[in-house]
Parts: C-alpha cells; sequence; structure tokens
C-alpha cells in the first residue's frame, strides 16, 4: 500500500465524501486520478480544416490519447497517464532526494517567468515535457488554442521542423511539426519549438528568436538535443561547436539559456541506449526488437559512464560548460523511473505525471535563482 491509500480509494478518488482518501489530494496525484478531458475538448475546438498549426493545435492535457493522432480529434486509448500507485511512490522516494514535489504549485513556475516566453526547444522528449509543463500551468491559460510563436509568416515557417531522414530515427511520411506557444495571462508564454540536432538550436532557432521576437532577451530558452544521435556520433561533438560559436557572438541579444541534459534511456540494451551509429550493439545490431523496458544493473550504475551521465551528457556538458550555460542535470534523479514510460516498448519518453513534473521541479528551482533580464 503507497501513502495509505487502498484499492477501495483509489476507486473513490476524487469523491469529497472519501474520509479515507488523500483530501485535498495532492496536485501530481490528481493530474494521474483526474486526468482533465475538458480542457483537451476546449484546445481542440477551434483546429480542424486548415489550421497553421496542423497537430499541434490541439489536445492540451491530453495525457490519455496519442498525440501523433490530435489532428483527427478524435480519443484514442494511450497509455500516457502514469499508474496513480506509481505515482504515490514517486513522492515518497522523491523526499529521499529532498524533492518535495508536491509542494510544487503552478504560480511558483508562473510567478518566476510572468511576463515572459519560457521556450522548450528539442526532440520529442523535451516536447513532451512542454505538454506537461502547458498542462500544469493551465489555470493561467488567456485562451486554450495554442497559437504560433511569431506574426510572422517567414519567421514561423523557420520555426517549422521538417523530418530528417536518418537511420532508425525520424519518418520521411512524418508530417511537418510547427512550433506553437500556450499563451498565459499578463504576457507570459510556454513555447516549444521542435529540433533533432544541436546546430539547429543555434540556426535556425536562436536566430529567429532573436531577430523576429520583441523582447526575447528577457526570455528563457531551455534547450537540448541527443536521442537524434547514435551513441559516439563524431557529428554531436561538430554540432557543439556550431552552437558555442553562435552564442558567444551572439550572448547579450539572446534568452537566458540553460541546457537540459538528455534523460536516461530504459532499453534492454548497454546502458539503457537505443541505437549505435556504428551498428555494432542495440537496435543497430540487427538484434530482436526491445520487449520492455528495465533497471539499470548495479555494474551499470557503478560505471564512470553512468556517473557522468551518461553518453550524451558527457559530451554536451563539457561544451556547455565552456561558454557557461547553466546545467539543468536531473539524469541521476530519473534513472530510477524505468518503470513510468510511456509504453512498455517505449523506454525513452515518459508517462505524466512522473518524470516531466520532476524536471519542472528543478527547473522552477533553478530560475527562483537566476538573475533574469529585465
Amino acid at each position: 500500500m503507497l501513502l495509505g491509500l487502498s484499492a477501495a480509494a483509489l476507486a473513490d478518488a476524487g469523491s469529497p465524501n472519501t474520509d479515507s482518501f488523500l483530501q485535498p489530494m495532492p496536485w501530481i496525484l490528481e493530474m494521474s486520478v483526474n486526468p482533465n478531458r475538458t480542457l483537451r475538448d476546449e484546445s481542440c475546438a477551434h483546429c480542424e480544416g486548415n489550421n497553421p498549426l496542423g497537430a499541434m493545435c490541439c489536445g492540451m492535457c491530453a495525457f490519455w490519447e496519442n498525440p501523433r493522432s490530435q489532428a483527427a480529434i478524435e480519443k484514442q486509448k494511450w497509455e500516457g497517464p502514469c499508474n496513480e500507485r506509481l505515482v504515490g511512490q514517486l513522492l515518497v522516494d522523491l523526499k529521499g532526494w529532498g524533492v518535495d514535489l508536491e509542494s510544487l504549485q503552478p504560480s511558483d513556475l508562473f510567478d518566476t517567468i510572468k511576463g515572459r516566453t519560457l521556450w522548450f526547444i528539442g526532440d520529442s522528449q523535451t516536447q513532451y515535457w512542454y505538454l506537461a509543463v502547458e498542462c500544469f500551468l493551465s489555470h493561467y491559460l488567456a485562451k486554450a488554442p495554442r497559437a504560433a510563436p511569431t506574426n510572422k509568416s517567414a519567421a514561423n515557417l523557420w520555426l517549422v521542423k521538417f523530418d530528417e531522414w536518418r537511420k532508425l530515427k525520424g519518418s520521411p511520411k512524418a508530417s511537418p511539426k510547427p512550433s506553437v506557444c500556450a499563451e498565459l495571462r499578463e504576457n507570459t508564454r510556454v513555447c516549444f519549438v521542435r529540433v533533432h540536432l544541436v546546430e539547429e538550436i543555434a540556426h535556425p532557432v536562436l536566430r529567429v528568436i532573436k531577430n523576429d521576437v520583441p523582447k526575447s532577451k528577457r526570455d528563457i530558452a531551455v534547450i537540448n538535443s541527443g536521442l537524434h544521435y547514435g551513441v559516439w556520433d563524431g557529428k554531436y561533438e561538430a554540432g557543439f561547436d556550431f552552437l558555442k560559436t553562435f552564442i558567444k557572438d551572439h550572448r547579450e541579444d539572446l534568452p537566458h539559456i540553460i541546457w537540459k541534459d538528455t534523460s536516461p534511456q530504459h532499453f534492454e540494451y548497454e546502458n539503457g541506449y537505443y541505437w549505435w551509429i556504428d551498428d555494432s550493439r542495440g537496435k543497430t545490431a540487427g538484434g530482436p526488437p526491445p520487449e520492455k523496458c528495465r533497471p539499470f544493473t548495479e555494474q551499470e550504475l557503478q560505471s564512470e559512464e553512468m556517473k557522468a551521465g551518461g553518453w550524451y551528457n558527457r559530451v554536451a556538458f563539457k561544451h556547455m560548460r565552456e561558454v557557461g550555460v547553466p546545467l539543468l542535470d536531473a539524469f541521476h534523479i530519473t534513472l530510477p523511473m524505468w518503470q513510468m514510460h510511456m509504453k512498455d516498448k517505449d523506454c525513452s519518453h515518459y508517462c505524466s505525471p512522473g518524470a516531466y513534473e520532476v524536471w519542472t521541479y528543478l527547473l522552477t528551482d533553478m530560475l527562483k535563482g537566476t538573475d533574469l533580464r529585465e
């Protein structure tokens, strides 16, 4: 039994007359027990037809459905919400890390970013985190439909991600992914821009934000790239050379930049990774597809690679430190969450609420101690 929750209490979740259940229910547990389907429907109401945002227009707080199907305005079953028992245990475990996730309130983050745009720039892992933050701040929404990041068509087009074909990554049939923003009260926004490669963070994304978003120097940009490279890919290092040069040349005209680490994967292959650039192991070695996620072995946890945060973070942290970019390091606190992925064979993305809310806690704590530009 977790947090004193019986099966009967879980069945009665949300009932005001339930004495045995937690009252009031912690917000993070509420997100798992009672997902907000009303907001999902409201956010999709104006997304039919030729909306320029396509599937990205729709689906606020829609963790129960396949995000790839949102353009169809259909509620398709999807293993996105975390099991409430796992969420309850997570709340207990996190306190051992000194993280009181129950204490975090939407106002903590909103008051920190008020009057600014909080940019999430990264791949699908960052996209799912953006969706979690958007839902977390839904009380402050100025309007439900998502919006484009600028009022300039050319700038918005630069911020559309057109998938490139790379072995085991992307799809030649995948639809373009426009950038989107949730417009909050008091001139506050949370936006997501999809990138796969490190150099794309600089060009086109930061370049467009610098040139076409008013007062963007006051904004905050949380950036990441990693999982669209195979382990040991030399192009990952090369991409950082381009990004570092751009940051050094334009630092005073850019938002406050934070590098978010690449989170652990929990595949059955070595160190939880999925693919290696030299085809030497993992899925690229032509072996059977992974059947389930798994915890790290004690030997893996004690390896120098995992102590350093895995291959991706060892590379990225070195380069970002060279240009003084703050690091949001959530790798080790996320390592134990192998049971909190979206579905059994997807051991990269996480269900919600879970890891993404932990990252939001850490980000909020970091921003509270940051001297942001006025």
